[in-house]
């Protein structure tokens, strides 16, 4: 048995070392076809500059003989060769990066992408910019990257940042789209705080209607420590009513409400919209879910002495008029230290239970699985050390793993299976895989905006 599985695992990293040499070895070759079409753009310019009789007919040609031969879209078309040109014209690192390997051609188009807010004749800020987010987009993924590469560009050039938010604010806008089959999308373009605090009130409050309807399926409102009538759930209501849902699954029992969590967030915006009311707010206590976002402000910032930019965590800068606003109306906040490198240190409500649960969730942001962006709130408080053989709920202990990461580490895997997470100093989560590979997780950093 052993032989088998150690011949299983051994082929599992020689397929692993393989794919990777072939990522580096077809980077290489992107680096080299990004250099080609960058070489067609500046033909191209060369011929007709921008603005003269004739440039937009030409460019379209451009776009159209590029499409037609790499058989992509006109689209996909424009957006190679922007990136060929822009990596030629002002990404230096990221393009070297790119030649040896270091990161995927997905990873240098969300760096040009990400420098969008800068101004194009300012080398030094295109060089400061790619000394933050090239070593970055070299040990993560190309998702996580994009959202620090938008932190990276509002530290570079703040005021420039700050004032094309302000006016994308102005652009804010509610469109339906007509689909197929009698249906239609309703798109609200807002500011990026206010849209993802709206999704997830109405995941939370999805997510918590699913748990009533399966509680009523087991009879879970009916003896004497059911939750009252009329009166919202307590903490330990919940708590209850939540394991009804699993034992539910567990029995393959059809719920008498089978709609999908999409589907029910699809209907909660329906009903908030229309009527201002969903099914069961008021009985099940839903209705005092509140939206939860974290943002990162500067103390100077929020007390309005300069107006440097706020970070939405994950996902990059917000206007800091936006931020203080929301600080203004939160119920609580915490403060947040900083060392030199913007890694989280402390916050000044370090306490047991939930205050812990806060400075981890600020700490980590998301699940600590290499590359996995499910955000914090979302995710299970781990013992990296199993708990059930001596591991310290302790800060140096624990971190946020999303369901299907911490599975990765339960103890009654196969060996061949199963995973397993070590903290070290400043947080860092080194990984084991069941052939004895290693991958380390670091807490993503915050930009610091001076």
């Amino acid at each position: 048995m052993t032989r088998t599985a150690d011949s299983y695992l051994v082929r599992s990293d020689e397929i692993v070392d393989r794919c990777r040499e072939l990522d580096r070895r077809i980077a290489a070759l992107e680096a080299e076809k990004s250099a080609l079409l960058g070489q067609r753009v500046q033909l191209l310019l060369d011929e007709v500059p921008p603005g003269a009789a004739g440039f937009e007919s030409a460019e379209r040609s451009m776009f159209a003989e590029v499409a037609a031969a790499l058989h992509i879209s006109r689209a996909a078309a424009s957006r190679a060769l922007a990136t060929g040109w822009s990596l030629g014209d002002r990404f230096p690192q990221t393009r070297a990066a790119l030649a040896t390997g270091e990161i995927s051609l997905r990873h240098a188009a969300v760096i040009v992408a990400g420098a969008a807010a800068l101004d194009l004749a300012d080398r030094d800020a295109h060089a400061r910019y790619e000394g933050l987010v090239v070593p970055y987009a070299a040990a993560e993924t190309a998702p996580r990257t994009e959202a620090f590469a938008r932190s990276a560009a509002a530290s570079v050039a703040p005021e420039t940042v700050v004032e094309r938010h302000r006016r994308a604010r102005a652009d804010r806008q509610v469109r339906v789209t007509d689909a197929e089959d009698g249906m239609a999308w309703l798109e609200i373009l807002l500011p990026s705080p206010l849209a993802h605090a709206a999704y997830d009130r109405v995941s939370a409050i999805g997510r918590q209607l699913r748990v009533v309807r399966a509680a009523q399926d087991c009879g879970a409102f009916s003896g004497p420590r059911a939750p009252q009538p009329g009166q919202a759930p307590t903490d330990d209501d919940w708590r209850r009513l939540t394991s009804f849902e699993s034992i539910v699954d567990e029995l393959q029992e059809p719920l008498t409400d089978p709609r999908s969590l999409d589907e029910l967030r699809a209907d909660i915006v329906s009903d908030l919209l229309l009527t201002a009311d969903t099914d069961l707010l008021t009985q099940n206590g839903v209705d005092g879910i509140r939206a939860t976002v974290q943002v990162t402000i500067a103390a100077s910032t929020l007390a309005g002495a300069d107006d440097r930019p706020a970070e939405l965590d994950g996902h990059g800068p917000i206007d800091p008029d936006i931020a203080r606003a929301l600080a203004g109306g939160a119920g609580t906040w915490d403060r947040l230290f900083l060392d030199p490198r913007g890694m989280l240190t402390r916050t000044d409500t370090y306490a047991p239970t939930e205050r812990m649960r806060r400075l981890l969730r600020a700490r980590d942001r998301h699940c600590r699985f290499p590359g996995c962006r499910m955000p914090a709130r979302s995710c299970d408080l781990d013992h990296n050390h199993d708990h059930a053989l001596g591991g310290p709920t302790d800060l140096c202990n624990l971190c946020c793993l999303c369901e299907g990461h911490h599975a990765l580490k339960h103890p009654d895997l196969d060996d061949r299976w199963r995973w397993t997470a070590a903290q070290g100093p400043g947080g860092v989560i080194t990984w084991t895989s069941p052939g004895g590979r290693t991958y380390a997780d670091t807490p993503p950093p915050r930009v610091q905006f001076v």
